[in-house]
Protein backbone atom coordinates (compact mmCIF):
# COMPACT_ATOMS: atom_id res chain seq x y z
CA UNK A 1 0.00 0.00 0.00
CA UNK A 2 1.13 3.50 -0.80
CA UNK A 3 1.63 5.89 2.09
CA UNK A 4 2.56 9.57 2.03
CA UNK A 5 6.24 9.03 1.27
CA UNK A 6 5.77 6.42 -1.45
CA UNK A 7 2.99 8.52 -3.04
CA UNK A 8 5.26 11.58 -3.20
CA UNK A 9 8.02 9.46 -4.70
CA UNK A 10 5.58 8.13 -7.32
CA UNK A 11 4.50 11.67 -8.21
CA UNK A 12 8.14 12.58 -8.76
CA UNK A 13 8.72 9.45 -10.87
CA UNK A 14 5.75 10.46 -13.02
CA UNK A 15 7.20 13.99 -13.36
CA UNK A 16 4.18 15.43 -11.57
CA UNK A 17 5.03 18.70 -9.85
CA UNK A 18 3.32 19.51 -6.58
CA UNK A 19 3.40 22.07 -3.81
CA UNK A 20 3.51 20.58 -0.32
CA UNK A 21 2.22 22.23 2.86
CA UNK A 22 2.56 20.60 6.28
CA UNK A 23 -0.07 21.46 8.92
CA UNK A 24 -1.71 20.14 12.09
CA UNK A 25 -4.07 17.20 11.60
CA UNK A 26 -7.45 18.17 10.13
CA UNK A 27 -10.50 15.96 9.86
CA UNK A 28 -12.95 18.16 7.99
CA UNK A 29 -12.82 20.67 5.15
CA UNK A 30 -13.79 23.40 7.59
CA UNK A 31 -10.80 22.61 9.83
CA UNK A 32 -8.48 22.57 6.82
CA UNK A 33 -9.67 26.01 5.73
CA UNK A 34 -9.11 27.38 9.23
CA UNK A 35 -5.57 25.99 9.39
CA UNK A 36 -4.53 27.21 5.92
CA UNK A 37 -7.00 29.75 4.52
CA UNK A 38 -4.35 30.99 2.07
CA UNK A 39 -4.18 27.72 0.12
CA UNK A 40 -5.27 28.43 -3.42
CA UNK A 41 -7.17 26.24 -5.82
CA UNK A 42 -9.94 23.73 -5.56
CA UNK A 43 -10.09 22.17 -2.12
CA UNK A 44 -11.46 18.65 -2.25
CA UNK A 45 -14.12 17.12 -0.03
CA UNK A 46 -14.01 13.35 -0.50
CA UNK A 47 -16.93 11.03 0.13
CA UNK A 48 -16.34 7.27 0.11
CA UNK A 49 -19.73 5.63 -0.44
CA UNK A 50 -21.32 2.33 -1.39
CA UNK A 51 -24.70 0.97 -2.34
CA UNK A 52 -26.52 -2.11 -1.01
CA UNK A 53 -24.73 -4.34 -3.53
CA UNK A 54 -21.43 -3.19 -1.96
CA UNK A 55 -20.34 -1.33 -5.09
CA UNK A 56 -18.09 1.57 -4.04
CA UNK A 57 -17.43 5.09 -5.29
CA UNK A 58 -15.12 7.90 -4.31
CA UNK A 59 -16.90 11.20 -4.85
CA UNK A 60 -14.81 14.36 -4.95
CA UNK A 61 -16.62 17.67 -4.60
CA UNK A 62 -15.54 21.24 -3.80
CA UNK A 63 -15.17 21.66 -0.06
CA UNK A 64 -17.75 24.46 0.01
CA UNK A 65 -20.49 22.31 -1.56
CA UNK A 66 -22.85 19.68 -0.21
CA UNK A 67 -23.69 16.51 -2.04
CA UNK A 68 -27.24 15.23 -1.93
CA UNK A 69 -26.54 11.48 -1.91
CA UNK A 70 -29.97 10.68 -3.33
CA UNK A 71 -29.36 12.97 -6.30
CA UNK A 72 -25.77 11.74 -6.69
CA UNK A 73 -26.96 8.12 -6.69
CA UNK A 74 -29.21 8.87 -9.65
CA UNK A 75 -26.41 10.67 -11.49
CA UNK A 76 -23.96 7.77 -11.12
CA UNK A 77 -26.54 5.11 -11.90
CA UNK A 78 -26.95 3.59 -8.47
CA UNK A 79 -29.56 3.03 -5.85
CA UNK A 80 -29.37 4.45 -2.34
CA UNK A 81 -25.86 5.37 -1.18
CA UNK A 82 -24.38 5.20 2.29
CA UNK A 83 -20.97 6.01 3.69
CA UNK A 84 -18.37 3.26 3.99
CA UNK A 85 -16.96 2.62 7.44
CA UNK A 86 -13.34 3.19 8.46
CA UNK A 87 -12.40 -0.48 8.00
CA UNK A 88 -13.65 -0.48 4.40
CA UNK A 89 -11.90 2.82 3.81
CA UNK A 90 -8.54 1.49 4.94
CA UNK A 91 -8.95 -1.86 3.19
CA UNK A 92 -9.85 -0.26 -0.16
CA UNK A 93 -7.87 2.98 -0.18
CA UNK A 94 -5.24 2.59 2.54
CA UNK A 95 -6.25 5.77 4.36
CA UNK A 96 -8.05 6.64 7.58
CA UNK A 97 -10.99 9.03 8.11
CA UNK A 98 -9.85 12.61 7.60
CA UNK A 99 -7.12 11.54 5.17
CA UNK A 100 -9.32 10.57 2.25
CA UNK A 101 -7.98 11.81 -1.06
CA UNK A 102 -8.62 11.06 -4.71
CA UNK A 103 -4.93 10.14 -4.93
CA UNK A 104 -5.68 7.09 -2.74
CA UNK A 105 -7.12 5.27 -5.75
CA UNK A 106 -3.50 4.21 -6.33
CA UNK A 107 -4.14 1.67 -3.55
CA UNK A 108 -7.21 0.27 -5.33
CA UNK A 109 -5.20 -2.17 -7.42
CA UNK A 110 -8.27 -4.29 -8.22
CA UNK A 111 -10.22 -1.30 -9.57
CA UNK A 112 -13.16 -1.87 -7.25
CA UNK A 113 -13.81 1.84 -6.81
CA UNK A 114 -15.23 4.26 -9.34
CA UNK A 115 -13.93 7.82 -9.11
CA UNK A 116 -16.30 10.71 -9.75
CA UNK A 117 -15.03 14.28 -9.59
CA UNK A 118 -17.26 17.33 -9.66
CA UNK A 119 -16.70 19.26 -12.87
CA UNK A 120 -15.99 22.56 -11.09
CA UNK A 121 -12.85 21.11 -9.49
CA UNK A 122 -11.31 20.51 -12.89
CA UNK A 123 -11.80 24.20 -13.82
CA UNK A 124 -9.36 25.45 -11.16
CA UNK A 125 -5.66 26.13 -11.81
CA UNK A 126 -4.68 23.73 -9.02
CA UNK A 127 -6.34 20.96 -7.05
CA UNK A 128 -5.52 20.70 -3.34
CA UNK A 129 -5.84 17.39 -1.53
CA UNK A 130 -4.15 15.29 1.14
CA UNK A 131 -1.18 13.08 0.23
CA UNK A 132 -2.61 10.01 2.06
CA UNK A 133 -2.37 11.76 5.44
CA UNK A 134 -4.28 14.64 7.02
CA UNK A 135 -1.21 16.50 8.30
CA UNK A 136 -0.31 17.81 4.85
CA UNK A 137 -1.88 19.13 1.67
CA UNK A 138 -0.48 19.02 -1.82
CA UNK A 139 -1.55 21.06 -4.82
CA UNK A 140 -1.26 19.80 -8.39
CA UNK A 141 -2.59 20.98 -11.73
CA UNK A 142 -5.72 19.39 -13.18
CA UNK A 143 -3.59 18.08 -16.08
CA UNK A 144 -1.22 16.33 -13.68
CA UNK A 145 -4.19 15.09 -11.64
CA UNK A 146 -5.60 13.47 -14.79
CA UNK A 147 -2.18 12.01 -15.59
CA UNK A 148 -1.97 10.47 -12.12
CA UNK A 149 -5.47 8.99 -12.25
CA UNK A 150 -4.71 7.49 -15.66
CA UNK A 151 -1.54 5.94 -14.19
CA UNK A 152 -3.68 4.22 -11.52
CA UNK A 153 -5.81 2.57 -14.24
CA UNK A 154 -8.94 4.32 -13.05
CA UNK A 155 -11.39 6.27 -15.13
CA UNK A 156 -11.84 9.90 -14.19
CA UNK A 157 -15.57 10.51 -14.35
CA UNK A 158 -16.21 14.26 -14.39
CA UNK A 159 -19.81 15.27 -13.74
CA UNK A 160 -21.91 17.79 -11.80
CA UNK A 161 -22.06 16.20 -8.33
CA UNK A 162 -22.85 19.18 -6.11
Amino acid sequence: MFDEQSLLEKLEQLCIKYDYVSHPAVFTSEQANEVHPELKGAHCKNLFVKDRTDKKWLLVIPDDKRADLKSVAEKIGSARLSFCNSEELFKCLGVTPGSVTPLAVINDINNQIELFVDKTIMNWNVISCHPMINTATISITPTDFQKFIKYTNHDLNIIDLA
